[in-house]
């Protein structure tokens, strides 16, 4: 699985006009829209330059986007500053999170996640996500950290390997 980690605040410096064309639906603000445009304008860029898949088609089954034909799987993932994007031969999901002061303690016993750390709930926590977009318990977790964020991703192959791309 190839992950990679975008800083959105390149999408103030991307014509409005071409990031309208990667919007697959409405935002109430206008940061949110640009996020995700700038995501979707990514993927297309990382599925024709790194994969060389020219011609896709991106659907969404009501679960989650994926491409029509299957030459890929990918999920996405966005947090404040970062979009995330996984994409792999195999089914698989992302998330990352903002690490921020809550009372973790609290939010962990609800989710009945075993953390005593702020760092150790959000690894939970992404771990959580990345599972709920998988769809299933993963057969593989990749957990890692970048300043002020945890990244996690999953996937369905049990010899998943992780590679890491950033553009910050």
């Amino acid at each position: 699985m190839d992950i990679f980690i975008i800083n959105s605040k390149k999408a103030d410096d991307i014509d409005t006009e071409l990031l309208q064309k990667f919007c697959h639906k409405s935002f109430a603000k206008s940061k949110q829209e640009k996020t995700h445009s700038l995501t979707y304008l990514m993927l297309d860029r990382i599925l024709r330059e790194v994969y060389k898949i020219e011609n896709f088609n991106i659907i969404f089954d009501g679960r989650k986007p994926k491409l029509e034909k299957n030459e890929k799987n990918f999920s996405v993932s966005h947090s404040n500053e970062y979009i995330a994007i996984a994409v792999s031969d195999f089914d698989c999901g992302i998330d990352i999170e903002e690490i921020k002061n809550r009372d973790y303690k609290k939010i962990s016993k609800r989710m009945k996640f075993n953390s005593d750390s702020l760092e150790s709930f959000y690894m939970n926590w992404t771990k959580y996500e990345a599972e709920y977009k998988l769809g299933i318990k993963s057969n593989t977790i990749y957990s890692f950290q970048i300043p002020r964020y945890t990244i996690t991703a999953a996937s369905v192959n049990r010899n998943e390997r992780f590679d890491v791309f950033f553009s910050l």
